[in-house]
């Protein structure tokens, strides 16, 4: 009785009476075993955003990252904002804006927003879309591709 008692409270399981010594002693061995944290994945990186414009006068921002992530959109007036969940800057470079502006409409700038355990794709717009965008991710050989199809200006 008495190695069933510290056997309880070392953290392991209390075995029927029936249980022999040597079951006892085991107990604590495999629950410390099954009790060992897993390590936390790695976050996800964002490498590396551009912008290429499409025949039809659109624009297709696209944002490549370590993995994929769970995406979120907003849209507040001409800002649109992805949020890119568990995903951090791979270069601290990379939260430069991408002023955009200069190639014309429909975007003016791009720039990737560092948070908490998340990056922001924040689009600037040069007049407001309307809808939202369609976005996608596209995965291939352990890269994910964020692509945000902005239309051509009205």
């Amino acid at each position: 009785m008495r190695t069933l008692c510290l056997a309880a409270l070392a953290g392991a399981f209390v075995v029927p009476s029936a249980a022999h010594a040597s079951d006892v002693r085991a107990a604590p061995v495999a629950l410390a075993e099954s009790a060992a944290p897993t390590p936390a994945p790695a976050a996800v990186e964002v490498i590396f955003t551009g912008v290429a414009r499409r025949a039809d006068k659109g624009v297709s921002i696209f944002v490549r990252m370590t993995g994929e992530v769970p995406v979120a959109v907003e849209q507040t007036g001409r800002r649109l904002v992805y949020h890119l969940s568990g995903a951090k800057l791979g270069v601290r470079n990379n939260a430069n804006p991408l002023p955009t502006g200069q190639f014309g409409p429909p975007v003016s700038n791009v720039a990737l927003v560092p948070g908490n355990g998340a990056v922001d794709v924040v689009i600037e717009l040069t007049s407001e879309p309307g809808d939202k965008p369609p976005y996608r991710v596209v995965s291939q050989s352990g890269i994910a591709t964020l692509v945000v199809e902005l239309p051509p200006p009205a």
